[in-house]
Order: C-alpha cells, then sequence, then structure tokens
C-alpha cells in the first residue's frame, strides 16, 4: 500500500507497452511511458517510503498514479483511437441493457 505516492520520471527514455484497465474492459493499447521512476510515498504505518523502478513496475507505478489524478490509458491515445474505445464501450453497455 502507498499513500499520497509521487514519481519522478528517470531522464527522458520513454517505452511503449501495452496497457489495459478494468476500468475499460477488454481494450488494451500501447502507450510510451518512461522507463524508470524515483516513487516517493509514505507506508502503511505513515513513514517515508522511496523506490526507484523500472520496466513493467515503473509502467504500472505510473498506470496507478495516473488514475488518482483521474487520467486514464485511454487519455493518452490520439483522438480518432479514443473516440473508437468510447464507441464500442458504448454499445457494450447497450448490449448488456438489453440483456
Amino acid at each position: 500500500m502507498l499513500i499520497n505516492p509521487e514519481y519522478t520520471p528517470i531522464g527522458d527514455e520513454r517505452e511503449p507497452m501495452q496497457e489495459g484497465c478494468l476500468s475499460i474492459p477488454e481494450y488494451y493499447a500501447e502507450v510510451p511511458r518512461a522507463l524508470k521512476v524515483h516513487l516517493k510515498a509514505l507506508n502503511r504505518q505513515g513513514e517515508p517510503y522511496e523506490l526507484e523502478a523500472e520496466g513493467l513496475l515503473a509502467h504500472c507505478i505510473q498506470h496507478e498514479c495516473d488514475h488518482l489524478r483521474g487520467v486514464l490509458f485511454v487519455d493518452y491515445l490520439s483522438p480518432l483511437k479514443r473516440d473508437r474505445v468510447m464507441k464500442k464501450m458504448q454499445k457494450r453497455h447497450k448490449l448488456a441493457q438489453g440483456a
């Protein structure tokens, strides 16, 4: 558990990685994110906690911190791709309501 996590990218290197999210089921897209990050947070006891992460863990940290700011991975997509995702979600929602 991390309380009030904040991260800082380490370097300028970015890496695209396929992301998905339970907020937007059954949709995945490549999202470029910092390859390495420095994380600062508080642990369960309220003590400062720091970590340097890279690769998949760095990617996950950025994804989860985005949620705290109200950002979803589809917000990084082009408007055209984001519109396609939204239309698919609306169609699934209508089908679920009719079932």
